[in-house]
C-alpha cells in the first residue's frame, strides 16, 4: 500500500479544521446562545415563540360599552346631556341631571323605565300637558283630584279655600307662588276677584291668563 507523504497529510488536516471553524461560525450567527441552549431535539427554531409580545389591540377583548348617553330635559336642577351605566332606568339619569327641580311633577314619569342609547328623558312641570311620542319618562297626565282641580260643578279651584297643595296643581303655579297665595289670603281676607292675583308675588299678566280658566272666587 503507498504511504501518503506527511505533507500531504498536513495540508487535509488543515482543510478539516477550516471547515470546522467555518461551520461553527455559520451556527453562531444563526442563533444566539440562548436560543442554542434552550433548544431542544426536533424543536423548529424558525416558529414564533409563545411568548411573543401582543399590541394591546390583539391582546385585549372587544367589550361592549359599559355607558350609554342620554339627554334629560325638563323640571330637574341640572338638565342636559348625562353619562349613565347601560341597562339604567329613567330613576338613575334624573338623579344624574341632579334629581328633581321644586317645579317637577315626579308622578307623571315613569321612573322604572329601562333606557337606550341617545334618548331624551323629560320630566314635565306640574300643570303642564305632555306629548309622550318620542320622550322616555314622560307619562300620558292623567286628571287631577276633584279636591285639587274642581270646587263644587264648575270645575274650578276656589283660591279661597284652596290649600297650597291644590293650588301648585295649577299650570306654573309652583310650591312658592303657592304659598304666596295663601298667605296673601290670610293677611288680606281673602280675594275679591281673580284678578287680585296679580298683587300676589310672582304673578304677573302672563302667569294669570294661564290659570284663569281654572281658577274662582267665592
Amino acid at each position: 500500500m503507498e504511504r501518503i507523504p506527511k505533507g500531504w497529510l498536513a495540508v487535509g488536516v488543515l482543510v478539516v479544521l477550516t471547515c470546522g471553524v467555518m461551520l461553527w461560525q455559520g451556527i453562531s450567527t444563526s442563533y444566539t446562545p440562548a436560543e442554542l441552549q434552550l433548544a431542544q431535539p426536533g424543536q423548529d427554531l424558525s416558529a414564533p415563540s409563545d411568548n411573543t409580545i401582543q399590541s394591546p389591540e390583539q391582546s385585549a377583548p372587544s367589550a361592549e360599552k359599559s355607558e350609554i348617553v342620554v339627554h334629560v330635559a325638563g323640571a330637574v336642577k341640572k338638565p342636559g346631556v348625562v353619562r349613565v351605566p347601560r341597562g339604567s332606568r329613567v330613576d338613575d339619569a334624573v338623579m344624574a341631571a341632579g334629581g328633581f327641580s321644586s317645579q317637577a311633577d315626579p308622578d307623571s314619569v315613569n321612573l322604572a323605565q329601562p333606557l337606550e342609547d341617545g334618548v331624551q328623558v323629560y320630566v314635565p312641570r306640574k300643570g303642564e300637558s305632555v306629548v309622550v311620542e318620542g320622550r322616555v319618562g314622560a307619562v300620558e297626565p292623567t286628571p287631577a283630584p276633584a279636591r285639587a282641580r274642581s270646587e263644587g260643578s264648575t270645575g274650578r279651584i276656589n283660591i279661597n279655600t284652596a290649600t297650597a297643595e291644590q293650588l301648585e296643581s295649577l299650570p306654573g303655579i309652583g310650591p312658592v307662588t303657592a304659598r304666596a297665595i295663601v298667605e296673601y289670603r290670610r293677611q288680606n281676607g281673602g280675594f275679591h276677584s281673580v284678578e287680585e292675583l296679580l298683587e300676589v308675588r310672582g304673578i304677573g299678566e302672563k302667569r294669570l291668563e294661564q290659570i284663569r280658566s281654572f281658577v274662582m272666587v267665592r
